[in-house]
């Protein structure tokens, strides 16, 4: 995605913006941006020009397909179709969906490939979608692959040999299948631009072999972008000097200038006289810039979880979302330039692995639209097995069927099982008013009796049954309280007995024996990392502390240990998942769900965990489901529900368990049933 070269002959402060050629010889305005003459947004006549606009605005594309068996299917979002990732740091390549499914990889997992394949640096679709092209820059080949059969139809380069003459190449970068069949590719330790015919031979290049210098196309200086340009054209970016050219389908320079970056990657053309450009540096950047140098939109936080670290590349899709190789964060980001923030991400911030989820410096990507892949067989068989989507009680582990509903919708209520009967209090209404009433609800039955209120509305709280009452921890109504309400389960009495340590909201509890643990929430200022544990609702004891603070963790128990799975910290929602020994009171990290989570539910059945909806980074609730296994150390992603839910209040006991309520932009009076199957 960028070439190993330093740059030469030139300071890396940030250089000012110089337009040198601007000579565009046919109007760049009615080109469609396409990859390899393969449309994918509209014309570009007919995108929102750069006139008073702060961002890229490229037009929506509606991403659904007619099924001949039914009703329309529809991606789910932020990404209107599949992204292919270069993986470098794994050496492999993998297709993934909006929900992070790992759809298809390369090499095929356990085995090794016809040829070899390390340092996959940049990974592309090639005209028609059969195949992808891929350049393993520091191994000095160029390889096309059959997708999804895995194949390798043509390559060329000696593996691990660099060289300049016919054959050999010295740091390959960006290649691209254009749609005669000809590769091109960014030669950066050249210092040209070849374009390779299907019979190995070099038909032209762009540069002169061995002399680097700004002087196109005579002379380019360690380019590592050959972006094809949809007339045929062909965006050079030049890592010395910040350059980037456009050069003609004759060979003929259009535009050049210098852009405002340390280190200028892999500009993609936007149509309108416009380029998406990264700048390979820390703290990164992304910017969208005229042919003639103008910056019409910038995103780069210095810090935080929003800053990118050595961004390789970044890519517009048909929605107007950018999606970009944040490299050494290990990641792959989707950002929105109307809101300046990441919305989406592939791959766990700053670390680096090779299990589902997580990337190693992920050098490349190729965006595969939700349509193409619907009108193809062979790849719609593929991300459709490998993406199920099945109605709650399909295939898994677990059966999910919906019970009775309640007589009202509520949604962050406290719900606890005890003797047979699920005891539900508080929680938000309807109409978003905190309430204190007190069911008892017979599951068997789905009959619900009013028992009485406690004296303080409240949601968003945590709930136990110790010694006969129905005590409610903490929650609030305006804001975060102390309280520990109790109702007397025997004669419909209330009061408050007691008060945590300080005002907590949006805590979890968990009983094992006649200990409750309380585990994270909200103070009225930030997340919570600590667990306290009582048997009286009156004393509390620090019991132990999370890595972070967490408010809104699904928390089960098996065993006598604690599942902490997702929740929301300071800076959003979390996909980590913690185990919790309440015997010693040490915190160990178990691994991490595939996607980040908050508000979701869980239940313990047959030793496992499953956590289930929640909330999204998006504030979107998900219909998600994962089991988590801590015998065996695993964490799986298993069938969807039918529909999202979050807020849900869940309690049940080994056999079986209820969900009650919960939030699809709406309070909800549903109840699911969850057994083993």
């Amino acid at each position: 995605m960028r070439g190993q070269h330093a740059r030469a002959g030139r300071p890396l402060g940030l250089i000012v913006a110089v337009v040198a050629v601007v000579a565009v010889a046919a109007s760049a305005s009615v080109f469609a941006l396409t990859r390899h003459g393969r449309p994918l947004l509209p014309l570009a006549s007919e995108l929102p020009g750069p006139s008073g606009s702060t961002a890229p605005t490229p037009a929506p594309t509606p991403q659904t397909t007619p099924s001949s068996s039914g009703p329309a299917l529809k991606t789910p979002g932020p990404i209107p179709g599949y992204l292919l990732i270069a993986d470098r740091g794994n050496d492999r390549m993998l297709l993934v969906n909006s929900r992070k499914d790992v759809l298809w990889t390369y090499p095929r997992p356990g085995t090794q490939p016809a040829q070899p394949f390390n340092f996959d640096d940049d990974t592309f679709f090639t005209p028609g979608w059969h195949s992808i092209i891929s350049n393993q820059e520091e191994q000095q080949t160029i390889q096309v692959i059959s997708f999804p059969g895995r194949q390798i139809l043509w390559s060329y380069g000696t593996p691990n040999v660099k060289g300049s003459s016919p054959g050999l190449l010295h740091t390959p970068d960006d290649a691209y299948m254009l749609p005669d069949g000809t590769v091109s590719v960014a030669d950066v330790g050249n210092c040209r631009v070849l374009f390779i015919t299907p019979a190995k031979k070099i038909a032209r290049q762009i540069g002169t072999t061995g002399a680097c210098g700004h002087d196109p196309p005579r002379l380019v200086s360690s380019p590592n972008g050959d972006t094809p340009l949809p007339n045929g054209g062909t965006i050079i970016t030049e890592i010395t000097g910040s350059w980037v050219d456009g050069i003609g389908a004759h060979g003929k320079l259009l535009w050049s200038f210098q852009a405002p970056v340390h280190y200028p990657s892999d500009a993609q053309w936007l149509g309108n006289d416009r380029v998406l450009l990264a700048d390979y540096s820390s703290p990164g950047h992304v910017l969208e810039m005229t042919t003639k140098g103008k910056v019409l939109w910038e995103y780069g936080p210095a810090s935080g979880a929003g800053a990118l670290d050595h961004p390789s590349l970044a890519l517009p899709l048909p929605n107007g979302l950018i999606a970009v190789n944040d490299d050494y964060r290990h990641r792959v980001v989707l950002i929105d330039p109307k809101k300046d923030r990441i919305v989406w991400q592939y791959g766990h911030t700053d670390v680096a692995g090779t299990a589902p989820g997580y990337l190693n410096t992920p050098d490349g990507m190729d965006f595969l639209p939700f349509a193409v892949a619907m009108r193809m067989p062979q790849i719609r068989a593929l991300v459709l097995r490998s993406s199920p989507s099945h109605p709650a009680g399909g295939t898994g582990p677990v059966a999910i069927t919906a019970a009775k509903p309640l007589p009202a919708p509520v949604q962050r209520a406290v719900a606890v099982w005890s003797n047979g009967t699920i005891y539900v209090a508080g929680g938000l209404s309807g109409a978003g008013q905190s309430v204190n009433g007190v069911f008892a609800l017979d599951p068997a039955t789905g009959t619900l009796q009013s028992l009485g209120s406690v004296p303080d509305p409240f949601h968003d709280a945590a709930g136990a049954v110790l010694g006969g009452r129905l005590l409610v921890f903490g929650g609030g109504s305006s804001a975060s309280t102390d309280t520990v309400q109790a109702f007397d389960l025997s004669s419909h009495t209330a009061s408050v007995i007691g008060h945590l340590p300080g005002p907590l909201s949006d805590l979890a509890s968990v009983t094992i024996g006649g200990t409750v643990y309380l585990v994270g929430g909200y103070d009225g200022a930030s997340p919570q990392d600590t667990i306290y544990s009582t048997t009286d609702g009156v004393q509390f004891t620090r019991a132990g502390t999370l890595p972070t603070g967490l408010r809104y963790a699904a928390v089960a128990a098996t065993g006598s240990d604690l599942v902490i799975a997702g929740g929301v910290s300071a800076s959003g929602p979390v996909s980590t998942v913690y185990l919790f020994d309440t015997a010693t009171g040490k915190v160990s990290t178990l691994g991490s769900l595939p996607s980040a989570v908050g508000h979701a539910a869980a239940v313990a059945l047959g030793g496992r965990v499953y956590v289930i909806g929640g909330l999204d980074a998006s504030g979107h609730a998900v219909a998600s489901m994962f089991q988590v296994d801590p015998a065996a150390g695993t964490i799986t992603r298993l069938p969807d529900l039918t529909h999202p839910v979050s807020d849900a209040a869940a309690a049940g006991s080994s056999s079986g368990a209820w969900l009650l309520g919960g939030w699809d932009g709406r309070a909800l009076a549903q109840v699911l049933h969850v057994r083993v199957r």
